[in-house]
């Protein structure tokens, strides 16, 4: 049988601790893309508004998942506010989470390695939420058509059909940057 959904008091002290684990880490993604203390609070709190709102989705026994869900959420929340602000440059995600190139490396392959990086990531963040998230989910987190459908209540074949979409969105957006 199923886990058990906490209720009433139980659900209170579950979303409380779920606030009190991933607040700060939210609110440091959200602060090194928006570089303001109070608009990163903003993205943190609309994401847990989120959260909160859609809290049976979430599958709160796998920690990894839920952390990566709510990586996703807080960065594309906190993009959205950067956009509605009028800022011209946005952080990339390579900034927060691509690995490094090696050391060894010389710099002419460091500084390519770079501006792919920032390509495919001005690419994802010009993309519509849902097609980036999912490819996000697939590609950059590892996670199968199943385990995205479960994450985010949709159907297998919608997460198939969004990321089939999504790639072909993003190989348009690629081509045209040149």
């Amino acid at each position: 049988m199923g886990q058990e959904r906490p209720q009433g008091k139980d659900l209170a002290l579950e979303m409380e601790r779920l606030y009190r684990e991933y607040r700060a880490p939210m609110f440091r993604i959200a602060l090194a893309i928006l570089r303001d203390e109070g608009l990163a609070e903003d993205a943190v709190q609309q994401s847990f508004l989120k959260i909160f709102q859609n809290f049976e989705k979430i599958d709160r026994t796998d920690c990894n998942k839920t952390r990566s869900f709510i990586v996703i959420l807080v960065k594309n929340t906190a993009i959205d506010l950067y956009r509605r602000r009028g800022r011209e440059n946005v952080i990339s995600f390579e900034d927060l989470e691509r690995p490094l190139p090696a050391q060894e490396a010389q710099p002419e392959e460091r500084a390519i390695a770079k501006l792919e990086g920032e390509k495919l990531a001005a690419c994802l963040g010009k993309m519509e939420e849902k097609y980036a998230n999912l490819l996000l989910l697939r590609y950059y987190h590892g996670y199968q058509n199943r385990e995205i459908a479960q994450l985010l209540g949709m159907s297998q074949t919608q997460v198939a059909m969004g990321i089939y979409r999504g790639k072909q969105r993003l190989g348009k957006l690629m081509g045209g940057m040149e």
